[in-house]
């Protein structure tokens, strides 16, 4: 095994399957690749829950102030195209900004451990799609992804997304609890 793909949403659960890909590479002398996507479809309060935020005022108090905002009103065919459309809007840049910061704690995990690691770009599309797409691109020997995102709702079950990516690579899974 050479390259892991790691994709993180920066939840606690996506810090588990850190600690597992961590432990893996360090065993298989392999690379991990860290891959993030957009996380288009949180809304400010969820977002605000990344620990990793806790260190950055400037995007905390960004995502404080579009929290207190008001929600926005799309029409119903957008509603009905995208249910997973938030009620507030986090702009794309400020999404951008917390993957950014969301990659460079992982970077660092690696780092402490010596372990090689290379940031991919942060990716626009929806996140199983963009990690099939990455693991399409990459051809990583294994992925190793949280089960469960940011949202409550997503705890009671398998998760949408790793279930989507377990069934849609050709490379070994790891979905971490």
């Amino acid at each position: 095994m050479k390259k892991i793909l790691l994709p993180t949403d920066g939840s606690k659960i996506a810090g588990h399957a850190l600690d597992i890909a961590l432990d893996l590479a360090e065993k298989h002398d392999a690379q991990i690749l860290l891959f993030h996507a957009m996380l288009q479809d949180k809304e400010p309060e969820e977002l605000l829950k990344l620990q990793i935020l806790a260190d950055d005022q400037d995007l905390s108090q960004e995502l404080k102030v579009l929290s207190e905002g008001k929600k926005r009103s799309a029409p119903i065919e957008e509603v009905l195209s995208n249910p997973n459309l938030p009620e507030k809007f986090v702009p794309p840049e400020l999404l951008q900004k917390i993957g950014d910061q969301i990659l460079i704690h992982a970077q660092k995990a690696c780092e402490k451990r010596n372990l090689a690691s290379e940031i991919l770009p942060v990716n626009e599309k929806p996140a199983a799609q963009g990690i099939v797409d990455m693991a399409n691109n990459v051809n990583p020997d294994m992925i190793v992804l949280g089960m469960r995102g940011l949202r409550q709702i997503e705890s009671m079950t398998f998760g949408s997304v790793s279930s989507d990516v377990c069934r849609s690579v050709s490379c070994r899974c790891i979905a971490v609890h």
